[in-house]
């Protein structure tokens, strides 16, 4: 069997961010607590007719415009901690604004934020079984809290997708990983809820202690060391918390790289991991033949820790530039819009707001959630499109 792993990878997140030196300023507290203390400057902030599903779809349009045509894409894997709806897919609207083949498989999987790596791997055992085919995964989370909580300047999002496919162009998933599972309560959101709880002292307990266990799981199953890694991502619900994991586990070498972005996006939980692989293709020298290790953690708990190597030819298919200028030129506003952005969690028909793509949140009408494009997407495919 060829090589099996990811085809290509694109992000999208909403197009306005808060400073948290200013979040500072007004909740009293010093600006190194957020951007030291937990080594974040930023987080994104969405208007109300932004959600799951609309940077879903773009960062889904993304990296299917980077392939040939869709029409090998055989399953698409939504993967959240954020659904809206407890029986319907969110990847069921991704596959119909994408047009994707009504024979397309569409499923959610959820497990906090290692929602997104247990989609990768199911999405792996599938190319295995159907070789000629692609999968789309979507790991997409928006994370509020409410103002003035502990939570507050971690919160952010973003959606991520990737392509998996055989003989990959920007990354091959390695066989053997270490898996750590255990039943904690480190955070969690019962139905009746509309915001998580958390004990944020045992997530970060829990955190690294599944770190060294699915670590050394690891280097057991596969006969590496840590010498044969030569860079690593880290699950970051925020930029200390990985480099706390890269103390546990005696890494030597800077993930600078790596939290670039998640510094100025702020937490989007199962899409998180993946930001700071695509933070690391896009912000250093020549990766190619790298071996990149990754931990994906998940709170109640899973992790896991697998690895990949870097392709040969990755560069022709990443948008450094691009991706950064897309950051760059986010809109940052005061906090009297965060307040706003905060209360109004549903969309309005006076929404002056940009999208990031070219989706919105339009309405809830009936509990149904109604969107509209306000604009075209171009996907390309060898079969004509539906109805």
């Amino acid at each position: 069997m060829s090589n099996i792993g990811i085809d290509s990878i694109a992000f999208s997140t909403s197009k306005y961010f808060f400073a948290l030196e200013n979040l500072a300023v007004h909740r009293g507290v010093e600006f190194g607590k957020y951007s030291n203390g937990i080594g974040q400057l930023k987080m994104s902030v969405f208007p109300s007719n932004e959600d799951i599903v609309t940077i879903a779809i773009d960062a889904a349009q993304k990296a299917v415009s980077k392939i040939e045509d869709t029409s090998s894409i055989d399953l698409l894997i939504f993967a959240t901690e954020s659904s809206f709806d407890l029986s319907k897919a969110a990847g069921i609207y991704v596959h119909h604004f994408l047009n994707l083949r009504e024979d397309c498989r569409v499923m959610e999987i959820k497990q906090a934020c290692y929602s997104a790596t247990a989609a990768l791997q199911l999405a792996k055992s599938f190319v295995l079984q159907n070789s000629a085919s692609k999968v789309l995964v979507v790991g997409s989370d928006i994370v509020k809290y409410s103002p003035g909580s502990s939570g507050e300047p971690t919160q952010g999002g973003a959606a991520v997708a990737f392509i998996i496919s055989a003989d990959p162009r920007v990354l091959i998933i390695e066989d053997g990983s270490g898996v750590h599972t255990n039943d904690i309560m480190d955070f969690w959101r019962p139905i009746s809820e509309s915001e998580a709880i958390f004990d944020g002292k045992l997530s970060a307990y829990n955190y690294l202690k599944s770190l060294e266990i699915s670590f050394a799981r690891y280097l057991k199953k596969t006969d590496r060391t840590i010498s044969d890694i030569d860079h690593v991502c880290f699950h970051a619900p925020f930029g200390k918390m990985a480099r706390k994991g890269a103390r546990q586990i005696r890494w030597q070498k800077s993930i600078d790289n790596t939290l670039i972005y998640n510094s100025v996006i702020g937490n989007s939980c199962s899409a998180s991991l993946y930001i700071c692989l695509l933070s690391l293709l896009d912000n250093s020298p020549d990766l190619a033949n790298s071996r990149i290790g990754l931990y994906s953690y998940g709170s109640g708990s899973v992790a896991e820790y697998f690895s990949g190597i870097i392709c040969e030819k990755y560069k022709s298919c990443i948008t450094p530039e691009k991706n950064r200028r897309f950051l760059e030129s986010r809109h940052k506003i005061s906090f009297e819009e965060y307040e706003l952005f905060c209360r109004n969690q549903f969309p309005l028909e006076s929404e002056t707001y940009e999208n990031a793509g070219a989706f919105q949140l339009k309405a809830i009408e009936n509990k149904r959630r109604i969107y509209t494009c306000k604009g075209s997407i171009h996907v390309r495919r060898n079969m004509s499109p539906i109805g």
